[in-house]
């Protein structure tokens, strides 16, 4: 692994020169618009059924997509250099990547597959405050919140907003001991719900590299072999040396790398199509790039910042089933909403992305991020045992009957997603010593368990973790 990465190194000091504007605005923009061209996947969005079930368009996105990665690479932020790859080199990295990962220890021990889209093989939910920042006496019952929830195979914990009353501080040492300060928590909560071994995500207190090198294979930090080891590739196909100093911390650590990288509808990569397709190149580029064993892939909206309106359900829909039907890879989702704990429309939101995960084919996905992660304390822990129990049986439905169900739910919400309901932070919607959701929030779920059912969905029955 060290002579493969040093050479992506190398290719950052060697590759051809492009600056950071003619990037986005000349060298992404156009080569997407010429591959949707070329391919003909332009206009190709079908919002009437926000999940794709046209397979040949899945693969055609999938040339389109890969052909990208090749011809585009990545860029290093930090030297101007663009990180390039053969056509039959990246097919090889590709061979090479993992296509089944086991996390966790003991009872909390679960498998990462490769799966197809409908295939009914287990989605792997990694649940929880994910990025909400959080107080730093309600991190620890937060954290307990979501992982007491046995459907979460790993907890994406809440960021704390302070280190014993102090700030954050970006790239300060604030920040390598909040790293720390915040693994010895995690493990705290892990530990009083009984899940000792379960999978979490570190340094998601950490702006920079210094959270990761604090808090990950350090004494007191968490187990890097038990840990989700993220580095989030910058948006569109960029990276830079802070990321590149986590994959080799986590290299130095001898433990695998979880890479990601976000696609935005109205970004530089354009429409719904321009998206999905930089979703893929992503997904390519990240396994050698990055030394991704886990390429999490999504796509959101520029207008909303969610995922659950028509064209980012759409877009990350066919994205997946194109990384899915055509090769191994491990590729995630996210759930996104902007609505709050609470609300109606979160339920709502939660169903319409947590479907489109279960049957796209995607192997694992994030969540859930509670009114867009724009408010602190903003999360219960029952819209991750939502989310999670929703992916995991809907593993088992056609795409056509998810459409069935995702037509019905949007046009509920959507005129909402520019100004959605916050809702109400993690004391109004939780007792705060049971950890139990309070009885009107309960109520909210059990109905929409309800409606679920009414279509033929038990989500209470989902296939087991492998």
């Amino acid at each position: 692994m060290y002579i493969k990465f040093l050479d992506v190194l190398d290719r950052a000091h060697t590759g051809e020169v492009h600056k950071l504007k003619d990037w986005d605005l000349k060298i992404i923009a156009s080569k997407v618009r010429e591959k949707l061209k070329e391919h003909g996947l332009e206009k190709t969005i079908d919002t009437k059924n926000p999940i794709n079930t046209d397979d040949g368009l899945a693969d055609e996105f999938w040339k389109a997509g890969f052909e990208l990665a090749v011809e585009v690479g990545m860029l290093c932020m930090s030297t101007d250099r663009v990180i390039r790859f053969a056509e039959e080199e990246l097919k090889q990295c590709i061979s090479d990547a993992p296509g089944e990962m086991t996390l966790g220890g003991g009872k909390d021990s679960f498998k990462v597959v490769t799966r197809k889209p409908s295939d009914g093989k287990h989605i792997s939910p990694w649940l929880g405050a994910f990025g909400i920042a959080l107080d730093e006496s309600l991190y620890v019952p937060v954290t307990m919140a979501n992982a007491q929830y046995k459907a979460i195979d790993a907890t994406i914990p809440g960021t704390l907003k302070s280190i014993y009353g102090r700030p954050i501080r970006s790239r300060t040492p604030y920040e390598t001991l909040g790293g720390n300060y915040e693994a010895r928590l995690q493990k705290e909560a892990m530990k009083t719900i009984n899940r000792p071994m379960m999978t979490a995500q570190g340094g998601c207190s950490a702006p920079t590299e210094y959270g990761n090198f604090g808090g990950v294979g350090v004494p007191g930090g968490a187990d890097p072999k038990n840990n989700l080891n993220v580095a989030l590739a910058t948006s569109e196909l960029k990276t830079d040396y802070a990321l590149l100093h986590k994959v080799a911390h986590f290299i130095n650590c001898e433990t695998y790398v979880y890479g990601g990288h976000f696609s935005f509808i109205g970004g530089f990569a354009g429409p719904p199509e321009g998206a999905a397709l930089t979703s893929i190149a992503a997904a390519c580029l990240l396994v050698p790039v990055h030394q991704a064993s886990f390429q999490y892939v999504p796509c959101l909206n520029t207008r909303d910042a969610s995922n659950s309106g028509r064209e980012t359900v759409w877009a990350s829909s066919v994205g997946a089933q194109a990384i899915s039907r055509n090769s191994h890879l491990l590729p995630g989702a996210v759930v996104n909403p902007v609505s709050g704990p609470g609300t109606e429309m979160l339920l709502q939101e939660i169903t319409v992305s947590a479907m489109n995960a279960g049957v796209s084919g995607y192997s694992f996905s994030e969540g859930v991020r509670s009114a867009g992660g724009r408010y602190a304390n903003y999360t219960s822990g029952l819209e991750a045992k939502y989310a999670a129990e929703v992916m995991r049986a809907s593993t088992r439905l056609d795409r056509e009957q998810v459409n069935s169900i995702v037509n019905e739910l949007i046009p509920k919400f959507e005129d909402k997603l520019m100004n959605p309901p916050i809702g109400a932070p993690f004391q109004e919607c939780v007792d705060v010593v049971t950890l139990q959701p309070k009885k009107e929030w309960q109520d909210l779920y059990n109905k929409y368990c309800k409606f679920l059912l009414d279509r033929g969905l038990d989500i209470s029955v989902y296939p087991p973790s492998i």
